[in-house]
């Protein structure tokens, strides 16, 4: 399957990727399942070892065994050396994987090849659309001389076409000449039998006319007949209103009676009512009178009441101010006798103050003195130590010196050891440089970006391959050299 766009190109690449990813997982299970062969191998013949020695005697005095036990042995260091030499070449595998998974020279160049294999399918199918550019053009002439003889034929039957349409609309002509008579009969037809329409409706519209006419004269008829009996009705309302206002006069003339009665009877209620207002009023006035005296005589309770009240204040003032005065000498007395005994306290307390003042002073001058011995022995243990953490200091300086020393000469055994593994990763490198070069670059020859191999690359490949070739476009390119921002043995400390 060939890719044509650049989708199939990048699926072809993703499935070549995992193609190499799963060839790599089967590697490592295969070198993982060797060395779980070598510890069960080596368990074996332990065993057999054991057995040997167990069967020793047995072993000797037969042939049989011992050509057997010979053969098994054998068979034991074949599959051995077999395994053994399995393991090495997946361990040189994996290093090579290794190799050009970290080393970024590596993966340049395998990122070239890959371009180089892209440009490759790239040019042959530029060159197999280039093939199916002619096969088409082919098509199209084979096409195109179909297309001709097409249209000759279509000609001629667009020829008979015409002609047939020629004969269809003389035919239409005629039909239509002679629907136009037709319908020219049609006319005339109508146009008699409109006239017999019209006569009928004319007659028609006489016989309506006169029955109109009667309708109007039995109308007019009714109307003065109508208004004869509305004349009749008129009078008789009248006399009827006339008859009704004379039934109302006799109706208010007994209305005014009645009222007249009715007066007089008002005239008796209200004496009645006078009558009884003024006994109201008397008897109003008695109960007015009896509250007056009684509301004297409550005023007059309370104005005793008061005039007691007021004596019996005045004497218990006169009684407060007896008391007041005895009270006022006992308190004199009490405080006076507080003071003499709170002065002779206070004498007591400063004589017994200046006795524990003295106490105190003494006891003061004991404990400064103490002190001032406890501060000369820390003074005297102080300048100790301080002799002894000079010696310790001395001490430890010369084993920071000895350490230092020794941390130096480590230090030069490492870069020495880091320069000899940079040496030997990079010979390791520059052989699998030559080995990709040997498999993929005859492959890739001609398809390949300028400058992606260096001139010494070409030595390692075939010289029939080279003949037809530009090697100078090869190994030279128009890009500016990068040079690496850190050297050998910065990389190799970064990748540590």
């Amino acid at each position: 399957m060939e890719a044509k766009t650049e989708l199939q190109r990048n699926a072809i690449a993703l499935a070549r990727r995992k193609e190499l990813e799963t060839y790599q997982r089967a590697l490592d299970i295969q070198w993982l399942n060797s060395r779980m062969e070598n510890g069960r191998m080596g368990r074996c013949l332990a065993l057999i070892q054991k057995e040997a020695e167990m069967e020793k005697d047995y072993q000797e005095r037969t042939d049989h065994a011992a050509i057997v036990n010979a053969k098994a042995k054998k068979e034991t260091e074949l599959g051995i050396a077999v395994s053994k030499v399995r393991r090495e070449e997946d361990c040189e595998l994996l290093r090579r994987h290794y190799l050009r998974e970290r080393d970024p020279s590596l993966r340049e160049l395998m990122k070239k090849l890959q371009a180089g294999y892209v440009c490759r399918d790239l040019q042959l199918q530029i060159k197999q659309n280039e093939y199916k550019k002619l096969q088409d053009k082919t098509e199209e002439s084979r096409a195109y001389r179909c297309l001709s003889t097409c249209l000759s034929n279509e000609k001629d039957a667009q020829d008979q076409a015409e002609q047939l349409k020629a004969d269809k609309n003389r035919k239409y002509c005629y039909e239509l000449q002679q629907q136009l008579v037709n319908q020219q009969q049609q006319r005339q037809c109508q146009y008699e039998e409109s006239l017999i329409e019209k006569k009928m409706l004319e007659e028609i519209s006489r016989t309506l006319a006169d029955e109109d006419q009667r309708e109007l004269q039995q109308k007019r008829e009714q109307m003065e007949k109508m208004q004869k009996e509305m004349q009749t009705f008129k009078a008789a309302r009248l006399a009827w209103k006339e008859k009704q206002k004379a039934v109302v006069i006799m109706e208010e003339k007994q209305i005014e009676e009645q009222k007249q009665a009715l007066s007089d009877r008002n005239s008796a209620i209200i004496a009645e009512r006078e009558r009884s207002l003024r006994e109201k009023e008397e008897k109003n006035k008695i109960i007015t009178d009896k509250i007056l005296r009684d509301e004297a005589a409550r005023q007059e309770r309370e104005n005793i009441i008061k005039l007691l009240q007021e004596q019996e204040y005045l004497e218990k003032n006169v009684q407060d101010d007896v008391a007041e005065r005895s009270k006022l000498e006992r308190v004199r007395a009490d405080t006076k006798h507080a003071l003499t005994s709170q002065m002779e306290m206070r004498r007591m307390l400063r004589r017994e103050q200046q006795i524990a003042d003295g106490e105190f002073r003494k006891q003061a001058e004991a404990k400064m003195a103490a002190e001032e011995a406890i501060e000369r022995e820390k003074e005297r243990k102080k300048k100790e130590k301080n002799e002894q953490y000079s010696r310790e200091l001395m001490q430890q300086i010369k084993e920071n010196e000895i350490i230092r020393q020794r941390n130096k000469k480590m230090e030069d055994d490492r870069a020495k050891y880091v320069w000899d593994c940079d040496r030997a990763w990079r010979n390791e490198v520059a052989s699998e440089r030559k080995k990709i070069i040997e498999e993929n670059v005859p492959h890739v020859l001609g398809y390949m970006q300028a400058g992606a191999i260096a001139p010494d690359d070409l030595t390692n490949v075939a010289a029939d391959k080279l003949v037809q070739l530009d090697i100078g476009s090869l190994v030279a390119s128009n890009r500016p050299k990068r040079f690496p921002k850190c050297n050998a043995q910065c990389r190799i400390l970064r990748e540590y």
